[in-house]
Parts: C-alpha cells; structure tokens; sequence
C-alpha cells in the first residue's frame, strides 16, 4: 500500500481553523444546533462531552468531506459516522431524508434530528461545527439507549465513528488507532531506542533481532541474549512491550542495561545511546560486477540507503557493471522515497505524476540531471505483489527505456494515500489521487507489464524467457500500446491483458537468474529496454 504524509500543512491549516472555533465553546455549539435542528431533545439522553471526541469528529468529517478523492456529501458522511457504531452494538441503525436524520434502535425510532439549512456554507468552520454537534448528538442518544455503547471504552468508540465515516470509500482508507498508528509511524520514519526487538516469557525479555549499524549492534548485543534490568529495573517476568518502551527515549540520551549473554551464566552491564533507527528496506549484494539490490518497502531511509549501496559497488574492481533492483513483494510504502529511488537512475525528465480533485494533492515528479548508475544497464524484477509506489518505480524506469522489466504483471495500485494524524494520536488513511506513469498512463487495476514473463517458463532455463521475449518482440510492443492506451475502468480489457501474464508471487531465484542472463548479453538488453515506444517527451505541464 502506499502511504504518504503530504498533507500535515494542509492539516494543521485545517485543525487552526477548528481549534478557532471551538473556542466559541460549547454553548456555541449547542444553539447551532437548536437553530438548526426542530426536533427536542429527549429527556435524559446524555451527550458526551469529550474534546477530544469532539475535535476527532470534527476533523474526521472535514477531511473526508474536502480531501477525499470523490465527492462525499457531509450529510453522507454523518450517517456512515454514527452508523459505524453498529460494530459495537448491532441494534444501532441510522437513517436519513432528505430533511431529518433518523436515529432507530431496537427497530425503533428513538429520535429524529433536523438537518442543517442551505444557510450553513458546509465548507466554512461555522458548518463545520454544525455536522460535528449533530453527530455528537446523535452518539449522546444512542447512548442513552445502548448499555454496550456506555460501557465501551472511549477509544473504541472512537474508532467506530472513524472507521464508520470512510466504511464505504475504498479498500485502501484505513483507521488506526494509537498504538497501531505508533507502530506505522516507527516503520516509515524510524523510532528512538538501541534497535532491538524483544520476545517475552515466563523469564527475561530475549533479544530476537538487533538492527544492522544500530546501536544495540555496535554495544554487541546479539539474539538470543536476555535482558536483565532496564535502568536498575528487574525485567523477571516483565512483558517485551513493557522492556521495549523502557528502552525508548530522548535521541542522544543513554539507557544502562544488564545482559545475560546467550550462552553464557556472566551478566554485562552496558551503557547504550539512543539514536534513531529506521527498519532495513535494502538488502544488496555484488556478483560479478552486478548490484542485486532487494528493496522491500519504502520507509524515510530506503533511497539514501540504496544510492551508498550503488556508489560502494562502483568502487570495486572492474566498477559496476549492472543493477538488478528486485522490487517483487514490495508493497509500497512513501511516494517521496519510491520517486527518490527512480532519480537514482534517471538523467532529468519526467518519473510520474499524480491527479485529484484536490489540489494539494496534485503532484509533478521529475528527476535530476545525474543518473547515479551512469547509464549502467539495468533491470528490474517484479510480481502480483509489487504494487504502489514500487509499481511507479518500475512504471517510470520501463516507460524511459532505462530499464527491462522482468516477471510478472504487478499488482495494479495506482492510487496514493495522505495519512492524517488525529487528536487522539490514530491515524486517518484515505485516498485522494491516482498516479500515472510518464507516458501518461494510469497502472491503477491494470499494473505493470514485464518485457519478460518468466509465468510461463516451465524448463527453468534462464536463457528462455529471454530469447522468447527477443523473437515476440513485435507482439510484446504492440501489448505495450495496448496497455499503455487502456481504459483502467474496462473490467473485460483490463482481464484479457492481465492474464497474458497473470500476477504471480514469484520470490523464485529464477527470476534473477533470467535478469543476470540478459545482462551478460548487451545486445539482448538493449532491444527489450527500447521495446514498445521510443523515449518520452517530458510533456508534463509545470505549474
């Protein structure tokens, strides 16, 4: 999936406007309300009055109302929100005229609320508000009604409401609440800690894993060795998280800790400094002048970790000769860093683009005018799993003839998520554009199509899927236009062309092996990476 953090000005632009506003305070609040709404309120229904809640609910329709990808109405977005609350108790349903919204429980109407006027500009903070109350008001009533709904923690609530207002969007918008929202944040942009994770038991937390060049690894930590006290606390019995949170802290400051090494009855004592450590995405290796380079996903390190790994190839004898960049499995990740790893191997021009109702969203993507590679010949390996910001990657590299493509149709996700922050430290995950490739296309459903299909390759012989590809050559550039010239929304062409090579996932060996082949052979590479069109005009408009 891909996931990008464009929008924390717009948001913060947003959450000003609504912090404005609350100050009006409650009261506010509430006579909008009654101006608006010609029903009473029932007797002993108890609104909740929650801030944060408040501001969640706020924001939440907000954004999905001005920055979602399709028009939603407020309105829309109001019952989906208070319908979410269903997943807690089943006898909640919401309804609506097109005058009232129409509160039932139980099979019965419990209450009827009178729907905001044409008065109310929805898009400025005052009818902001005004969705915002209401659906306060319609939680305060089912609750009034609901023994489940008053005895869920508040967080679970909260992510009912959320999670009901983008139910029916797409399959990509998403709701996490903190602790998942936490985990999410450390996977993209890294944590403060030594870099270790930890399993917990009826004992010391044991180390499982110790991050290459962190600082757990230069101390010399290693798996297997157990974690006796954190700062002078006993870690017996202590669950990993708990152990794991300890180790957390200030960058720059130090954690001492006891180890009893595995294998060993000694206990070392140790004075570690955290520092940031961001999860491995690239994993490389050099043979015989070529770079592999396995990229995983796309975190804030992956394109400065790869450029040092293809700077440190050129300096081995004889220099670099080529580079396999093996995306398969890579689900996505930061639509900077997937772009940031296509400059690495481009010379100027146009690596893609991406177009939304919402203008913030819309996006120009070009590279530099260095090619870090030199030109070397290049090939990169993809899967029914590569998808998002990888398929770009591959989209961008294929459409500038700089690369030959190998393995199977990728995924075909050619939509972009903005990820919001929200007041109760979750995240909101929506999307709000689609990308194309530099030929102006869109992968979205349809993904990317490899010169060479390895699918069909049952004699496991490198050199056939190669010397196929070369004599289909004619027929694999017309595919090409085909694809390139295709409707994303024709569910039958989309079909014929997908299964020419259907999406597989392929972490096979062979795969590299076809790549390795093709690059020994210079004149084999130079025929498929010119396959189909000739270079592409950088005919992006700059605004």
């Amino acid at each position: 999936m891909v996931d990008i953090d464009p929008s924390q000005m717009e948001n913060l632009r947003l959450q000003n406007g609504l912090h404005r506003w609350r100050r009006i305070g409650a009261a506010v609040g509430f006579c909008l309300i009654q101006a608006a709404c010609g029903t009473p309120q029932v007797t002993g229904i108890t609104a909740p009055d929650d801030p944060q809640t408040r501001e969640l609910i706020s924001q939440t329709i907000e954004l999905v109302a001005s920055r979602y990808i399709d028009p939603i109405s407020r309105d829309q977005i109001l019952v989906n929100t208070l319908d979410g609350l269903s997943e807690i108790d089943p006898d909640i349903r919401v309804g609506i005229t097109p005058d009232d919204l129409v509160l039932h429980y139980d099979n019965r109407t419990i209450q009827t609320i009178t729907l905001p006027q044409a008065a109310y500009d929805p898009v400025s903070p005052e009818g902001t508000l005004v969705w915002s109350e209401i659906t306060l008001r319609g939680l305060g009533a089912y609750r009034a009604y609901s023994p489940l709904l008053r005895n869920s923690p508040t967080l679970d609530v909260q992510s009912a409401l959320v999670s009901g207002a983008i139910r029916n969007l797409d399959r990509y918008s998403r709701y996490e609440g903190p602790k998942q929202a936490a985990s999410a944040r450390n996977r993209r942009d890294g944590y403060i800690g030594i870099g270790v994770r930890l399993i917990g038991g009826a004992g010391y937390p044991v180390v499982k894993l110790v991050h290459p060049e962190s600082p757990a690894a230069n101390a010399g930590l290693h798996p297997g060795d157990q974690i006796m006290t954190v700062d002078g606390q006993d870690m017996y019995g202590k669950a990993s998280t708990f152990a794991a949170a300890l180790l957390h802290g200030e960058e720059g400051s130090s954690v001492v800790i006891e180890v009893n090494t595995a294998g060993s009855d000694a206990v070392t004592p140790m004075e570690i400094m955290r520092k940031r450590v961001i999860d491995r995405t690239v994993f490389a290796e050099f043979r015989d002048n070529i770079l592999i380079a396995r990229v995983t996903s796309f975190n804030s390190a992956t394109a400065t970790v790869l450029g040092d790994n293809i700077l440190k190839a050129q300096l081995y004898k004889d220099g670099l000769k080529g580079v396999i960049l093996d995306l398969r499995g890579n689900r996505g990740g930061l639509l900077q860093q997937g772009v940031a790893v296509a400059d690495l191997f481009l010379e100027n021009g146009p690596i893609g683009n991406t177009f939304s109702r919402v203008t913030a969203a819309r996006h120009i993507f070009k590279a530099d005018s260095r090619d870090l590679t030199n030109g070397v010949p290049l090939v990169v390996l993809i899967d029914g799993r590569t998808a998002s910001s990888a398929e770009l990657v591959a989209a961008a590299l294929q459409d500038r003839n700089r690369a030959v493509l190998v393995g199977s149709t990728s995924f075909g996700k050619g939509s972009v998520q903005a990820i919001n922050d929200l007041p109760n430290h979750g995240t909101l995950t929506f999307t709000w554009s689609r990308m194309t490739a530099p030929s102006g296309y869109t992968f979205d459903r349809i993904g990317i199509f490899p010169a060479i299909c390895t699918q069909s390759d049952d004699g496991k012989n490198a050199v056939h899927p190669v010397s196929d590809a070369l004599s289909q050559r004619d027929q694999i550039a017309a595919l090409m236009v085909k694809w390139r010239n295709l409707d994303y929304q024709d569910e039958k062409s989309r079909r014929e062309l997908r299964n020419v090579c259907p999406a597989n996932a392929n972490g096979d060996v062979f795969d590299v092996e076809v790549a390795l082949q093709l690059l020994k052979n210079s004149p084999d590479y130079k025929h498929l990476a010119f396959i189909g069109q000739q270079e592409i005009a950088d005919t992006f408009e700059t605004h």
